[in-house]
């Protein structure tokens, strides 16, 4: 019996599960022997029972279904090399995302899912890597390679975007370009008195990783210094963001973009 548990805790919350037949890629409704819809909630179920119908042998594997609620899937289809080893494909990704990443149902290739949005909602680049926040499903097979839990790394996901869906990269839509730029506010001085630190206005869920990602790059842009960049987040994520985000999660920011030049 396949061994669902390592499926990060967060995603076994959401009723975006589906069933799927051995050999099959067809989407299953849990609660009948009907096709189901990676376009429709309806014909959805709970992890529970998407797992319960698997152990009664009904079905065979479960499957998530992205549906625009900031979780972005990442289909890596040649993971291995003939000696084993990860392909070079799969080492970059896996070591840009850091989020939850298992192997697929051949054993082949891998499913990631990482925390964050997409400027498309989903791309095959047709050289074997795929990408989607809502529309599609993964077949899940709970059998983690590495990184175990579910992590927001929009960073992450950009990166990905221009390197292996760069002809679909556009900043023509209005709300993606409001996502990307984050603007802390100066308050004027009162009596006589300057705040050393701006305002930083709350930054939604969605939005945490890229928004100070913008902060880091606007302060290396300036000339601070790592150290004085990582210490600006930490206060930033503490007043700005709820919930924060995770310490190691600030400073890949700031190890990423300091890599840049000014």
């Amino acid at each position: 019996m396949i061994d669902f548990s390592r499926i990060p805790k967060e995603i076994q919350q959401l009723n975006q599960w589906v069933c799927i037949r051995a050999g099959s890629k067809v989407p299953m409704k849990a609660f009948a022997n009907e096709a189901a819809s990676s376009r429709d909630p309806a014909t959805w179920s709970s992890f529970q029972n998407a797992v319960r119908a698997v152990e009664m042998g009904h079905y065979d594997n479960i499957g998530f279904v992205f549906h625009n609620n900031d979780i972005v899937g990442i289909d890596i289809d040649a993971g291995y090399e003939e000696n084993g080893l990860l392909s070079q494909t799969a080492a970059e990704i896996l070591g840009l995302c850091q989020s939850y990443t298992e192997r697929s149902r051949s054993g082949r290739g891998f499913h990631i899912l990482v925390k964050g949005q997409l400027p498309f909602d989903g791309k095959n680049n047709r050289q074997g890597v795929e990408i989607y926040q809502t529309g599609r499903y993964f077949i899940t097979t709970g059998d983690m390679v590495v990184f175990p839990y579910l992590i927001e790394n929009q960073l992450a996901i950009d990166a990905i975007v221009d390197r292996y869906f760069q002809e679909t990269r556009t900043f023509n839509d209005k709300h993606a370009m409001n996502v990307r730029i984050y603007n802390p506010e100066w308050e004027l001085p009162k009596d006589g008195r300057v705040k050393l630190r701006p305002v930083y206005p709350r930054i939604p869920a969605g939005s945490r990783n890229i928004c100070l990602t913008s902060l880091a790059g606007m302060m290396h842009n300036q000339g601070y210094s790592k150290g004085q960049i990582y210490e600006e987040l930490l206060y930033a994520n503490t007043v700005a963001c709820d919930p924060c985000l995770d310490k190691r999660e600030l400073r890949t920011i700031v190890n990423s973009v300091s890599r840049y030049k000014r």
